[in-house]
């Protein structure tokens, strides 16, 4: 085909690209199951939002877009920019049969197939929200001839984010590729600019005050609000619209030629890559000729039984050069501290109060999932000599164990300790955090394992076109969550607000687990109706038990179930590993 049929060309790559990812989806049933329970729980809010402005869409004050709107708008952008990013960086800076494709199509095809996929994609996740909330706001304001203008700004917002992210995610790998520093160190500098947006983008959110906010509405990029508007009740600024439209158009067409320079770069040029991987890969052992041991240093192992020693050395060396697999148990906890940051905005408490309860969880979490959440699936190759070679699966549940115990639980019980002290509570509530964390640690550590055997995943995910890595099955992280997570948040949730905490369980209890059975009591269902008044009456008798009672009570007890469920697990640990066998 001719290279002027590049524009043709590209939309037919990004199309097939697209299908090629919906059959990934397909066959990947714990990623699908995950998107699917985050479909829901998105779709609730989205069919809640259509809802509501569709009741009262019609009562918003009608008036000029503010600098503030606009600039909420851009702080969106600025993450889908950093999004986009993020995933040309890491996924999609290439193109499935890429030596096939840039000898036969135009390098420029091929840039436009990637961010033709991408727009694909992005679509596909967000079309019908989109649509459901901006024609619920179309009708409940009766502005029909805002539609095209909506979609158009939609279609902008999208584009431009995209182009620019594809342009950095790009530029990233090309540094990669040129300069030995960066490949080096590209784990470090990835997670420095995670870093660095995320504490940007919550203090934005949060803390940027509308003045910053409003700031942000002079960028030429927040002006597609003013387009969004057009045809509605609110007055935007015709001219920034006009700007954002034409610009918007001519921003998209640079920055894809900006793109297939820095494809072309990419990717007929030399890497480093290659080199320093296998540099990395080899250690120096010096005269002590042990490349497991060297391979650990400098962290800390305390010496134990040889067999169990290789086994914790391992998990380490595993856990270290597999950065990418780390980053799918440390995304749930920064959301977590996200939506820590909301909750205190809303005046519930402050970040010095929330703190202490999240790291007293968090911490122990982190440390059992870090090095033994999906262990037969981390031994990979190793795994038939490592099951042949160990005599004793108490040995292997040791292993397991060790780097968590030692790195994680002095991070833990300090972390606890140090927020403790910096918020508003007395000294004894800090030690009975401490506790908690010098308790939940231990627990964490074999726990991880016993559900991580029972669960194990074998099957890679890929992270880059060159790149797999096997993370944790979805069955484990979930039921090693709700296992460690439920009891170590009752306890400190006890001890830090026992008052509260029996007012939520009265409520969990009298009327949440009551509410089914009240319903089916109405359709002349069975016992249904003495189970929910008996389930009240078990609320109404929770609320009356005295704080004292519920401070120790709920802080003990959730504690001794941990230590329980931490013994099973170390025997389970040991079973399933003698009891295992290879397919």
């Amino acid at each position: 085909m001719p290279a002027s049929g590049w524009g043709r060309q590209g939309l037919a790559i990004g199309r097939l690209e697209f299908r090629r990812t919906v059959r990934a989806l397909r066959g990947d049933s714990a990623r699908l199951a995950l998107i699917g329970v985050v479909a829901v729980l998105f779709g609730l809010m989205v069919l809640a939002g259509t809802w509501l402005i569709l009741e009262f869409g019609n009562q918003i004050p009608a008036g000029d877009v503010s600098n503030v709107v606009r600039g909420s708008v851009a702080i969106q952008w600025l993450f889908a920019v950093f999004i986009s990013a993020q995933r040309a960086g890491s996924r999609h800076h290439s193109i499935d049969q890429e030596s096939l494709m840039l000898l036969t199509v135009p390098v420029r095809a091929v840039a436009l197939g990637l961010l033709s996929a991408e727009c694909f994609r992005a679509l596909a996740y967000f079309a019908v929200p989109v649509a459901l909330l901006g024609g619920a706001f179309v009708v409940s304001t009766g502005s029909p001839l805002m539609a095209p203008f909506l979609v158009a700004a939609v279609l902008l917002f999208l584009a431009t984010a995209l182009v620019i992210g594809f342009v950095l995610g790009l530029l990233a790998k090309l540094l990669v590729a040129r300069y030995r520093v960066v490949a080096e160190n590209k784990s470090v500098f990835s997670l420095l600019a995670v870093v660095v947006f995320v504490g940007g983008y919550v203090g934005l959110q949060n803390f940027g005050g509308q003045g910053v906010t409003a700031l942000l509405g002079w960028l030429p990029f927040s002006w597609v609000v003013d387009l969004a508007v057009i045809g509605s009740p609110f007055a935007g600024s015709l001219p920034r619209a006009a700007a954002m439209l034409v610009g918007g158009v001519a921003w998209t067409a640079g920055g894809l030629l900006v793109v297939e320079r820095l494809g072309v770069a990419l990717w007929f040029g030399d890497t480093v890559e290659d080199a320093v991987a296998a540099e990395q890969a080899r250690i120096d052992t010096g005269a002590a000729a042990d490349p497991l041991a060297a391979a650990v240093a400098p962290v800390p192992l305390p010496a134990i039984g040889q067999p169990a020693h290789r086994i914790a050395q391992r998990s380490v060396v595993v856990a270290r050069r597999n950065p990418q697999r780390l980053s799918f148990l440390v995304l749930p906890v920064v959301l977590l501290g996200v939506s820590l940051v909301n909750v205190a905005q809303t005046g519930v408490g402050s970040i010095l109060a929330l703190l202490p309860p999240l790291v007293v969880v968090a911490l122990p979490w982190l440390a059992g999932a870090v090095f033994g959440l999906n262990p037969l699936g981390d031994e990979g190759a190793a795994l038939p000599a490592t099951l042949t070679s160990l005599a004793s699966g108490r040995d292997y549940a040791v292993g397991l164990a060790l780097p968590g115990l030692t790195l994680g639980l002095p991070v833990a019980v300090l972390a606890t300790v140090a927020t403790g002290l910096a918020g508003p509570y007395a000294p004894l509530e800090v030690a009975m955090l401490g506790v908690i964390a010098l308790v939940l640690t231990p627990a964490a550590v074999v726990i991880a394992p016993a559900l991580g055997m029972a669960f194990p995943r074998y099957d890679p995910v890929r992270v880059g076109s060159d790149r797999e890595i096997v993370p944790p099955s979805l069955s484990a992280v979930v039921l090693y969550s709700l296992t460690l997570g439920v009891p170590g948040t009752v306890a400190a949730a006890a001890t830090l607000a026992p008052a509260g905490t029996r007012g939520f369980l009265s409520l969990f209890v009298g009327v949440l687990l009551a509410l089914p059975f009240g319903f089916l009591a109405g359709q002349g269902v069975g016992p249904a109706r003495e189970i929910a008044t008996w389930l009240g009456q078990v609320g109404a008798e929770i609320a009356a038990v005295p704080v004292q009672t519920v401070r120790w009570a709920g802080y003990v007890l959730p504690l001794a179930v941990v230590c329980l469920l931490a013994i099973w697990a170390f025997g389970a640990v040991t079973r399933r590993f003698r009891g295992h066998t290879l397919d």
